[in-house]
């Protein structure tokens, strides 16, 4: 596994973040980077329920849709 630096969308970093904000405005989050960082942002992502099945899509879509 590498460990080199990757670019991640800036719409989904926007996403994240606004997301992130709402949980700590409804004090589902305490105001710390780990918190409120996009790292912990992706781990609550992979626990939604229908992450799996958003996983299937991504496999059998193809990129762009006419």
């Amino acid at each position: 596994m590498s460990n080199k630096p990757q670019r991640v969308d800036p719409g989904l970093v926007t996403d994240g973040r606004s997301i992130m904000k709402i949980r700590y405005e409804k004090g589902l989050a305490k105001f710390s980077n780990r918190d409120l960082g996009l790292p912990e942002f992706t781990r609550l992502l992979r626990r939604c329920e229908n992450y799996p099945k958003c996983l299937e899509e991504l496999r059998t879509k193809p990129k762009r849709i006419i």
